[in-house]
């Protein structure tokens, strides 16, 4: 059985999510943020608070997992707002402190006005003990164009966290090199297409067309399934470990692996927990 919410496509029978090119065509970035919520399953739990919550495709993950959800959305938000639960802006979320187990923020930091704020307002909806999941786009192109303001490195994301005390349990870069290359490359293609539809006058766009969507997504997929194939191949899953092992002690000899793995990323995942220290001062105050 096959459920679909937004983008995202669940197969109970294989157990497996996917990506519907249908519906958007960023499908290695999609892909590779999905890859790490599934990999942060364990941290969502309790009540929920899914922030910029678009047309809630990741409720197909965490409404198994949660006693309760809550999805929140801009009033002009470009993914609609049927999925949401209440409207309202990040900076000023309408709940009490510390009111939710985990929340969830996935691509909405950059679209703020003020994302210190929000990153305040997280840091207070949390209770003690509540995880932050957060991704942001890094090396990435403008995009819902005019509300597309910031972007973050690792660092900056560190020093938020710091900054509302909030420890850092993870932070994941999605992708490397290779990835950021081929999202570029993709993104600048699409806006190629966009260019020849202004200037043709081409109704439906070049990229709603089958052939063409099919043709954009054929290269994020041939190197989503290689590197699957890379992982789970017996005899390529070895030598590709023995050739990243190698890579890396060669590399660790600078103690510049970390540095080489993110300072060209498209973007990160970061997992934040609220210390349990934070209980005895508000039971205090």
């Amino acid at each position: 059985m096959r459920r679909q919410q937004g983008f995202l496509i669940y197969d109970s029978i294989s157990d497996r999510y996917y990506i519907d090119y249908h519906q958007t065509l960023s499908i290695l970035a999609n892909e590779l943020l999905l890859e790490l919520l599934l990999a942060a399953r364990s941290y969502m739990k309790g009540r929920l608070l899914d922030v910029g919550c678009g047309k809630r495709p990741y409720a197909l993950i965490y409404n198994r997992l949660v006693e309760q959800s809550v999805g929140t959305e801009v009033p002009f938000s470009l993914h609609g707002v049927h999925a949401a639960d209440l409207l309202c802006f990040a900076e000023q979320l309408p709940f009490a402190d510390s009111t939710f187990d985990t929340i969830l923020c996935t691509e909405v930091l950059e679209h703020t006005q003020s994302p210190f704020q929000v990153m305040h307002e997280l840091a207070r909806l949390l209770v003690p003990g509540g995880h932050l999941i957060l991704s942001v786009p890094f090396i990435y192109p403008i995009h819902e164009a005019p509300f597309d303001h910031w972007r973050f490195t690792a660092h900056g994301l560190v020093r938020m966290c710091e900054d509302v005390g909030l420890k850092l349990v993870g932070l994941h870069s999605k992708g490397g090199i290779i990835v950021t290359m081929l999202v570029l490359t993709h993104n600048i293609t699409v806006r190629m297409i966009t260019i020849l539809n202004r200037i043709f006058h081409l109704d439906p766009p070049l990229y709603y067309r089958p052939q063409v969507r099919w043709l954009l997504c054929l290269p994020q997929w041939w190197y989503l399934r290689g590197s699957h194939w890379l992982r789970h191949h017996p005899i390529a899953s070895s030598f590709f470990r023995y050739l990243v092992r190698r890579l890396t002690r060669t590399i660790n000899r600078s103690g510049r692996w970390d540095e080489i793995n993110q300072w060209l990323t498209c973007g990160y995942l970061i997992i934040a927990r609220k210390p349990l220290a934070e209980r005895g001062r508000v039971e205090q105050e």
